[in-house]
């Protein structure tokens, strides 16, 4: 369409000639190159979606050819960088495609690879944080985040969750990771909180201090999940959010601060989530309120993905007599999806044609017409 419309415009310049231009005249007036078509070649040499060219092309506008780009992806290809991994990074950054080889990338590469980093590992980068090319000082900062984190795929792992990181000043990022190595956090551990590392170190203070206040000891894995709820939340909005769910779940302050001391999950849940799951284990599973608050992790599955395929399916085994009256519900959903499926449908398979079937169309979210009671 492109080449046809610049054909089109030539005809129409040809027959309509410039007024300072002689229509006899021998010498023959310069033309102009056309125009480089920055969305096409997104599209059909980077390898990036049409949405993202046309959100990528904004920054190529001033290229008037494709000779520095070409330069760029032959340069990164032959350093060993996947095909994906380098549109990743286009579609981040586009005017990486605008660095010069000799004088960015080529010296910038070799740099990062003095890390330790292998062109593999170079290229996982590159899909989060493009612009460490013309940014020596994240290339330092790599190297020190690396040695702090311990390992590429944690250090990997955090920047995937905040690739800012290497953005972030060492005065941040130092005492917050030292505080929650003392509540009992791993390195690995660290990854997941990546945000929370480049927060402010009194807001991370702050953070902590809530959590514990919530009754969650340190150095426990209920810890982790804690600071995460608070982190979301916010540290000023817990007491709001404590009132909503006794409100929710209709129970004392006693019994909730329990219950979210188990579960600190509970506190990231909405309002209408929380509802309907409580509904539900109420109504259709036939527990009471003083059975979930003991055991508020199971507010926090899926109903539609665990609950209500395991109830059901319990219910319709008890029904045929292939299951015990007492199952424990609770301890029914914690098992793991082999476990179950191993214990209440496999061993039944041959009993009822097509159980199998059903279980995985049901954890698809389709209960069987046949299932339902």
């Amino acid at each position: 369409m492109l080449r046809l419309r610049n054909h089109l415009f030539s005809g129409v310049r040809a027959a309509f000639p410039p007024p300072h231009h002689h229509p006899f005249s021998t010498t023959t007036p310069a033309t102009s190159p056309a125009r480089f078509a920055a969305e096409e070649y997104l599209v059909a040499t980077c390898g990036l979606t049409p949405a993202q060219a046309a959100k990528a092309s904004k920054g190529l506008a001033h290229l008037k050819s494709p000779a520095k780009p070409d330069a760029v992806l032959s340069f990164l290809a032959g350093a060993g960088l996947a095909k994906e991994d380098i549109a990743a990074g286009i579609a981040r950054h586009p005017q990486l495609l605008c660095c010069k080889v000799d004088k960015t990338l080529t010296p910038r590469f070799a740099q990062i690879l003095s890390i330790g980093l292998s062109p593999a590992q170079i290229s996982r980068i590159i899909s989060i944080v493009p612009n460490i090319f013309v940014a020596p000082s994240m290339i330092s900062r790599l190297q020190i985040y690396l040695s702090l984190l311990g390992t590429f795929d944690v250090l990997h792992s955090a920047l995937k969750r905040a690739p800012y990181l290497l953005g972030q000043k060492l005065e941040v990022f130092k005492p917050n990771m030292a505080l929650l190595l003392q509540c009992g956090l791993t390195a690995s551990d660290l990854a997941l909180f990546s945000k929370l590392l480049t927060s402010k170190p009194e807001r991370v203070k702050e953070i902590v201090a809530c959590a514990e206040k919530l009754g969650v000891a340190p150095n426990t894995g209920t810890f982790k999940g804690a600071l995460w709820a608070v982190y979301c939340v916010g540290h000023d909005s817990i007491g709001a959010k404590m009132d909503l769910l006794k409100a929710t779940l209709g129970c004392s302050e006693a019994e909730l601060a329990l219950a979210v001391r188990r579960a600190p999950q509970l506190l990231r849940m909405s309002e209408g989530k929380l509802s309907r799951t409580l509904k539900f284990l109420k109504v259709d599973v036939g527990l009471n309120l003083q059975y979930i608050l003991l055991r508020p992790p199971i507010l926090g599955y899926s109903m539609q993905r665990r609950l209500i395929p395991r109830h059901y399916f319990i219910n319709i085994l008890k029904a045929k007599g292939l299951a015990k009256e007492n199952i424990d519900f609770y301890s029914a959903v914690c098992m793991s999806e082999n476990n179950f499926f191993q214990k209440f449908i496999d061993a039944h398979r041959e009993t009822i044609p097509g159980l199998a079937d059903a279980y995985a169309s049901a954890c698809a979210g389709k209960i069987p017409h046949y299932i339902k009671m």
